[in-house]
This record gives C-alpha cells, sequence and structure tokens, in this order.
C-alpha cells in the first residue's frame, strides 16, 4: 500500500524527535565531563554520530543546545522532586524524611544533568548561561520551599511560608552539598544523607517558630 503524504510527514517528526534526542544524549554526556567550554559543535556530532548541519537545524548554535539540555534535564529531575501533600499526623521531620528521600533519588536516576548544572554554577561567566543557570535554580529554590511549607503546615499553618522563608536557602545549600558528597563518594546512601537534612531543617524551623 503506497505511503500517504500524512504518514511521510508523520515519520519524519518521528526521525526528527529520535534526531533531536540523540543530540541532546550527546551534549549532556560531554558537557557534565568536559563543561561548556570544552565540548564542540564537533565533539557533539561525534558522540551523536549526526553530522554538523543536523545539529546547527535543530539548535542553531551551542548556547541553544545547552539550553535544551538545562531544560529537558530539569523537567526530568523535578518531575521526581516532587512535593507530596503531608499524611495525617505527619510531623515535620517525619514528611521531610519521605518527601526528600524521593528528591534524593533524583541524584541516582539524573546524574549528568546536576555535574552540568554544578560545572556551570562555578564557572558561568555569560549573561547567557547565567540566565539558563537562574532559571533552574529558582525552580529548585520554589520546590524546595513548597515542600517546607508543606512540612510545617502540619504544626503552624499561620508560620509555614515564613519558615520557609527562613530555611530555604540552608535547604537548597544542603541539597547541593549532599550531591557533591555523591560524587565524591559513590558507596555513600542518599537516603542516609537526606534524613540527616531532615532532622536538621526540622530543627532549625522548629527554633524559627519559638522565636
Amino acid at each position: 500500500m503506497p505511503t500517504t503524504t500524512a504518514g511521510r510527514r508523520n515519520k519524519r517528526l518521528l526521525q526528527g524527535e529520535r534526531s533531536r534526542d540523540e543530540i541532546l544524549d550527546a551534549a549532556s554526556r560531554m558537557m557534565s565531563i568536559r563543561g561548556f567550554d570544552g565540548t564542540s559543535i564537533a565533539d557533539i556530532a561525534r558522540e551523536s554520530g549526526l553530522p554538523n548541519s543536523s545539529i546547527y537545524w535543530h539548535f542553531k548554535s551551542k548556547l541553544g543546545i545547552l539550553a535544551a539540555v538545562m531544560e529537558r534535564g530539569a523537567d526530568r529531575f523535578f518531575m521526581n522532586a516532587t512535593t507530596p501533600e503531608p499524611d495525617p499526623g505527619d510531623t515535620p521531620e517525619v514528611y521531610l524524611r519521605r518527601a526528600l528521600r524521593a528528591s534524593g533519588a533524583a541524584f541516582v536516576d539524573h546524574p549528568e544533568f546536576l555535574r552540568l548544572f554544578v560545572l556551570l554554577l562555578l564557572s558561568s561567566d555569560t549573561p547567557e548561561t547565567a540566565e539558563i543557570i537562574g532559571r533552574v535554580r529558582a525552580h529548585g529554590r520554589s520546590n524546595l520551599h513548597a515542600l517546607i511549607t508543606h512540612a510545617f503546615t502540619t504544626i503552624a499553618p499561620d508560620q509555614a511560608g515564613q519558615v520557609a522563608d527562613d530555611t530555604v536557602d540552608f535547604a537548597l545549600a544542603g541539597f547541593d552539598g549532599a550531591f557533591l558528597a555523591l560524587q565524591a563518594n559513590p558507596a555513600a546512601a542518599h537516603e542516609r544523607l537526606m534524613d540527616q537534612l531532615a532532622i536538621a531543617l526540622s530543627s532549625l524551623g522548629r527554633e524559627a517558630l519559638g522565636a
């Protein structure tokens, strides 16, 4: 049976989507090892097996590839790092342990994205890359703020937002430190690190409520 025009168009779209994903997979692997500046379009072409022309057709520039890599990586990471509703009877520590363990599992599932994020955070020297990093950072901070608010709603609903305001930057620093610790020692258990962060956040939050 002859192929219809719509069928040919759908086939081209699927091929285009596969090519785009292959380019992003290759770029993510290379950039997470070499950094943004140390990875060239030619490197990505060799790693993906696709010609330079295909890469430029999809993304126009290396900066465009970086933006797409970070956007896709953030979507996948934050899909795992959810903010569940508290269960009846949850204390802040119990809720934070459960929620942070789920978020910490994303370390294991998406190490390339996080390695690249840290590399960019340390080496970003242009307004364009700083903007990309800023968007991802703001997304992560917002998620942690919501998580802490949920935790303290269980005991102080009127003050939970203020507790989150007071502790979210510490939580973000703890998340960063946990990821770096796992990179330095892959044998470490992310569950233990997240439990320790939950205990610290619970203590800080209760102290903020007392103050």
